[in-house]
């Protein structure tokens, strides 16, 4: 369940993240998004992933071992697909095998050097954070 001042919540660590870049392991896409569903629920939901790989390999290992093809399957086992078009602030998603959120601003994406937007009609798959 969200909090009742997830939004607020949320701009914070957008704005954190805005020129933070991204570091394999620490603050990567999937850290990212998971930071975001944090501020807004209170669940971390990869506390026991933080720092346990260095580079996008390592990555994609540690989530193949846990049992899942890739990010989508990751988050679709935590939260309901939904069709990108009706997606709001705060759901998640992927483009292009890459994690993101749902912004006012449109899609957020860690890039090499901190976030990125891109239009929300992008998104290939989005999923409802409750």
């Amino acid at each position: 369940m969200k909090h009742p001042d997830w939004e607020k919540r949320l701009v914070a660590v957008t704005e954190r993240h805005l020129r933070t870049p991204c570091v394999w392991g620490e603050d990567d896409c999937l850290l990212t998004v998971a930071d975001a569903i944090e501020a807004m629920t209170g669940t971390d939901h990869a506390a026991d992933i933080r720092g346990k790989y260095k580079s996008k390999t390592g990555a994609y290992r540690l989530i193949k071992k846990r049992g899942y093809p890739d990010l989508a399957s990751v988050l679709g086992s935590l939260f309901e697909g939904i069709p990108p078009a009706i997606a709001m602030r705060g759901d998640v998603g992927i483009y292009d095998s890459t994690a993101g959120y749902f912004t006012e601003y449109g899609f957020a994406l860690k890039a090499d050097d901190g976030l990125r937007f891109i239009p929300r009609t992008m998104v290939d798959k989005a999923f409802k954070v409750t």
